[in-house]
């Protein structure tokens, strides 16, 4: 049986101190009023009768420890983590009860006849459970006042956002910030082909508690090998479209009123997605179809903000900056966070230097550079004939990669957008895989890499209608069904595109840029589950028609292999005053606003 209990008051610390200029102009956090006061392991039913432990945080007289009297907007995370469970006392000293809740299948989380339970990774069960909670809160909740936040990072986030698509109009939640949050198909498999994250689902990674760890296990095996055997968990069918965020999901979020701001990382998992989410919030708070890039001179909101900066997963939140947002839509005051016209904030790699945004991508018009057969990539086009083999192999090995190498840029340039390579090729055998790297070189050599992308030939068809486009009608971010296999026919030439992840990176004077195509992931881009998604586990029928392949990447006038390139002026993006950030515990970073 859970029993709720009480344990003692955490004290006051110093104010945050803040080093940069705020979104809404100079706010600073307010004093920490309060001290905390948690009781833990209170129950709250969900209605199959499942049992999801919160352990909450109240605002308390800093003297006597005890409980602050009136009501008070509420914060809640949902939790599947051994870790980070606690409710947070720097939002709780600035006058927010915070709840911090078990989701179903992990910790303490209880099912009715006390067994264990399976996690279902998001989903409609865990929106549900959302749902369920938010309610809890709004209007059983001791202390309460019936506004809600939600709050948290990675499965945190991502949960916010199916409990923001799924509460309705005029729910009890006002604001959320669902940081390091988004789980479209693209984490998982890159291009198609499973990622590194695909394997970890049949690990025992110790998230979960002992209590519900071997029904965990056994699920993420089963997920797996489904996988491995091409089963309809390797392609994007119900399974994923059920636990994915995609465009749809934004327009409800936008339907039910709910201000967002997304935080991420260029080299985070989740940027690609983000990125695309906060395009599609922007785009169904405008009326206009969610799917699709920001049109130029398209009027945006402050209601809808995203921050991308120079880190990968979970790096570089800022507590002062959301505690902002929350007191502008949680407790109504004018901190004028809302009253921007540029809310997209944006580390420009390679200068240092942030920039704010009214749009993404912030070119209208992109360049194509087109791949040549002496290792060019340049503004004409190839001629009448002309072809470079490469082989399906590691990329350490011989005849595995071709690169095509711009001529330096005199004055400099700047990318700002997602960026699309349109590879024309065959196969000796009845797949292909190609992957596309985008680097930075520098006058003496170095070589930087900016971004890369990658698509397997048998999940190759496009979606035309939610592809983007420029004003010019070029491919600028491929999008593709992933739901069934189409094998290719050897030896004939087809045209592959590859979405290249976004960024806005500054390239130097005398600097060039150089495309790295390729047809297997490193052993370094496959060791670990929280960068950038690589082709790194084949199914069995992908094993089978890669194997032994050899590819003629054609250069000529019929077949025009081209990158599409979001160029911009060397810093034509004006800078954002930045200084150095506090930050949650991970990376401090430079934040302009």
């Amino acid at each position: 049986m859970l029993v709720a209990s009480v344990i003692a008051v955490v004290g006051l610390t110093a104010p945050a101190q803040a080093a940069t200029t705020w979104p809404g102009g100079t706010w600073q956090p307010g004093p920490q009023t309060y001290g905390t006061t948690i009781v833990k392991r209170v129950p709250v039913k969900m209605d199959d009768g499942v049992i999801l432990p919160a352990d909450i945080g109240y605002p308390a007289d800093p003297e006597t420890g005890k409980r602050a009297p009136g009501t008070f907007p509420v914060i809640i995370q949902q939790n599947p983590y051994s870790f980070g469970g606690a409710p947070d006392s720097f939002f709780v000293n600035r006058g927010y009860i915070f709840v911090s809740v078990d989701v179903r299948g992990t910790l303490d989380s209880q099912a009715p006849d006390n067994g264990p339970l399976v996690n279902p990774l998001f989903g409609p069960r865990i929106a549900k459970d959302g749902v369920e909670v938010v309610d809890w809160a709004a209007h059983h909740l001791d202390g309460s006042n019936g506004t809600i936040g939600l709050y948290g990072c990675s499965q945190l986030g991502i949960n916010q956002l199916f409990t923001a698509a799924a509460v309705g109009p005029h729910s009890p939640v006002k604001a959320i910030i669902p940081a390091c949050a988004s789980n479209s198909y693209d984490i998982y498999f890159s291009g198609g082909v499973p990622s590194a994250t695909v394997p970890l689902f049949g690990q025992d990674l110790g998230l979960s508690g002992d209590r519900h760890r071997a029904e965990n296990l056994a699920y993420g095996q089963q997920t797996v090998a489904e996988i491995n055997a091409s089963g309809p968990r390797a392609y994007n069918g119900t399974f994923w479209q059920e636990r994915t965020t995609d465009a749809a999901m934004a327009a409800r979020i936008v339907g039910n009123g709910i201000p967002a701001l997304l935080w991420s990382g260029w080299q985070a998992t989740e940027n690609p997605g983000a990125l695309q989410f906060w395009t599609a919030l922007q785009n169904a708070a405008n009326g206009r179809p969610a799917g699709g890039p920001l049109l130029p001179g398209q009027s945006t909101t402050g209601r809808y903000q995203i921050v991308i900066g120079n880190g990968g997963h979970g790096s570089g939140l800022d507590k002062s900056i959301e505690l902002e947002w929350y007191d502008t839509w949680l407790k109504g005051q004018k901190t004028g966070i809302d009253a921007t016209k540029t809310p997209a904030h944006l580390y420009e790699q390679g200068s240092n230097r942030w920039i704010n945004a009214a749009s993404f991508p912030a070119v209208g018009k992109y360049t194509p550079y087109y791949l040549n057969a002496n290792s060019g990539l340049t503004p004409k086009g190839p001629g009448a004939t002309g072809a470079d083999t490469v082989k399906w192999s590691a990329p350490d090995q011989a005849g595995s990669t071709l690169t095509y190498t711009t001529s330096p840029f005199a004055f400099g340039q700047t990318l700002a957008g997602p960026v699309a390579a349109s590879i024309y090729a065959s196969s000796s055998t009845s797949d292909i895989n190609l992957i596309a790297t985008l680097q930075d070189v520098s006058p003496l050599g170095g070589v930087t890499t900016i971004a890369s992308g990658s698509l397997i030939g048998s999940l190759s068809t496009l979606d035309e209608n939610a592809s983007w486009k420029d004003k010019n009608g070029q491919l600028i971010l491929p999008t593709h069904p992933y739901t069934t296999d189409t094998k290719i026919e050897p030896g004939k030439t087809n045209r592959y595109d590859i979405r290249i992840n976004p960024t806005v990176w500054s390239v130097s004077p005398l600097h060039s840029l150089r495309l790295v195509v390729s047809t297997q992931a490193s052993k370094n881009d496959c060791g670990g589950f929280l960068g950038m998604p690589q082709p790194c586990a084949y199914t069995a029928a992908q094993q089978a028609g890669l194997a032994g392949g050899t590819y003629q990447i054609v250069l000529n006038s019929t077949g025009r292999s081209v990158v599409n390139l979001p160029l911009l002026p060397w810093r034509q993006l004006p800078a954002a005053r930045s200084g150095v950030t506090p930050t949650s515990g991970f990376a401090s970073e430079p934040l302009g606003w």
